[in-house]
């Protein structure tokens, strides 16, 4: 699956974000497949061409990424899901509902992908801790 690829690079955008990202004022922000509430002074990069949007920490102590992938190559979401893992370098996956989650390290300290979808798999890489993470996932909207 080549959309492996994607999420790695934002994962490694993450450090060179830290000094290149534009910062966002508090709101919701709409991007190609949903909208987010960002928090003031989050950092965002919008890759389009890799359906990637990164979110970066006002402190740089922690960093979110999603990933649309709106054509999984035929693969079933169980083989998208190890795709993940092996380019995250993540445990073993577990199954909550229909979604998937694992753990993986990253230079923000511990992360965590949940991945969920059919026709649309949607990746939420978490790495790091912070106080905002929870309100900014509740805020998440799609798909249009």
């Amino acid at each position: 699956m080549t959309k492996k690829i994607y999420v790695v690079a934002a994962v490694a955008l993450l450090a060179v974000f830290a000094v290149f990202g534009a910062s966002a004022e508090a709101g919701t922000m709409r991007f190609d497949h949903f909208s987010i509430d960002v928090p003031a002074g989050w950092e965002v990069e919008d890759d389009k061409e890799n359906y990637t949007v990164t979110f970066l920490a006002p402190d740089k102590s922690a960093g979110l990424t999603i990933s649309v992938i709106i054509d999984t190559e035929g693969m079933a979401l169980e083989e998208c899901v190890e795709e993940f893992r092996q380019a995250l370098d993540g445990d073993t996956p577990e199954k909550t509902g229909d979604a998937y989650q694992f753990n993986f390290d990253s230079s923000f300290g511990p992360g965590r992908a949940i991945l969920a979808g059919e026709d649309v798999l949607v990746c939420v890489a978490i790495m790091g801790e912070h106080d905002d993470f929870g309100g900014i996932i509740d805020s998440f909207d799609g798909f249009d």
